[in-house]
């Protein structure tokens, strides 16, 4: 499964360097909503390995700190890139250097960016605009020891009624409100918590979980944009589906250790490529608005390779460390039965 999240962040590495001019696929904006869907999936399974009167806020302060390290290193590398006065600002990433009125708080802490992100004007002053994403994540995990409390019919229709607040949004025009605030998300990561509730059904023998896995990612690849608020329910529905088919099977037989080391990266490919776009643009690599589809192609994979170097140098270095500690710390009780066959993704 680190490969299916990996994949993603490449899907959204490749929306922002506008490879959709040379070879269609699911796009950026739909990559983010199957990764929530995959959340989902993923914080049902790790929530049990928190126990205690306080296994709540133990899981939410162990998920921030499993995020916020590399956040904060991305944002200070921002800035000091900003402050080297090379770079043209080509990404608008440093926009919130040069006013008085950025957001700092929610720069800083993570939280509340998904909401900022609304107003188009104040989203282009989050330096890891990206990042929004995770900033809803965020609630999501402290929304989860509720979740998990619900049964099935009450998250089916916590799920149908944030989907239809993202329906209302979407034909009022309002696609902004539709995408980026955490209520207009959450139905993704309630499906994914219902598919994990429904796994042991759904799982395939391991025999079928590479193929699985291979026609997953072809269809992710190829298949027409899907997010949900530009391009219609149907993609979204057939993106959601053709994920579901494949992640119980996946979990349950899948445990390779480069594929575990590429989900763990993904999150932080997610988090640097825009600062990589910068940087390579500032060193005259590349332009942004590059029309040569060869010139796309070159910039997709050297911003990818780029990326997934910086992340995996951060995550043996730093973060391994980091979590070694995390889990020492906020684990309790014994290990639930069901193994976790990857680090609790992002």
């Amino acid at each position: 499964m680190g490969w299916l999240r990996f994949l993603l962040a490449a899907l959204v590495v490749g929306y922002h360097c506008q490879f959709h001019r040379v070879h269609q696929t699911i796009g950026g904006l739909a990559a983010v909503e199957a990764f929530f869907f995959v959340s989902g999936f993923y914080m049902a399974a790790a929530y049990p390995r928190y126990q205690g009167r306080f296994s709540a806020l133990l899981f939410w302060l162990s998920r921030y700190l499993r995020l916020i390290p590399f956040y904060l290193t991305v944002l200070a590398l921002t800035w000091l890139v900003w402050l080297s006065g090379l770079a043209t600002n080509k990404t608008s990433i440093f926009n919130a250097f040069s006013t008085a009125d950025a957001p700092w708080l929610a720069n800083i802490t993570l939280l509340g960016q998904d909401l900022i992100a609304i107003d188009e004007r104040t989203n282009l002053l989050l330096p890891v605009r990206q990042s929004w994403s995770i900033s809803a994540e965020l609630v999501f995990y402290l929304l989860t020891p509720l979740f998990l409390k619900y049964r099935n019919w009450q998250l089916i229709a916590l799920a149908c009624l944030s989907f239809a607040g993202k329906t209302y949004f979407t034909i009022s025009g309002d696609w902004r409100s539709a995408y980026f605030p955490f209520y207009s998300q959450v139905g993704y990561f309630i499906l994914g918590i219902m598919l994990f509730r429904l796994r042991d059904g759904l799982t395939w023998s391991r025999s079928a979980a590479l193929p699985l896995l291979l026609l997953t990612s072809v269809y992710l690849c190829v298949s027409h944009f899907a997010a949900f608020e530009l391009n219609g329910i149907l993609p979204n529905f057939g993106m959601i589906m053709a994920i579901a088919i494949t992640m119980p099977t996946a979990f349950a037989h899948s445990n390779q250790p480069t594929s575990n080391f590429l989900g763990d990266i993904s999150y932080g490919v997610y988090l640097v490529h825009v600062l990589m776009i910068e940087v390579l643009i500032s060193l005259g690599w590349f332009t942004y608005d590059a029309v040569s589809r060869p010139a796309i192609v070159w910039m997709f994979i050297l911003v990818l390779f780029v990326s997934a170097g910086v992340a995996a140098i951060f995550e043996i270095v730093v973060q391994e460390r980091i979590d070694r500690w995390r889990r020492k710390t906020f684990y309790g009780g014994v290990v639930p039965q069901v193994e976790i066959n990857m680090q609790e993704s992002t």
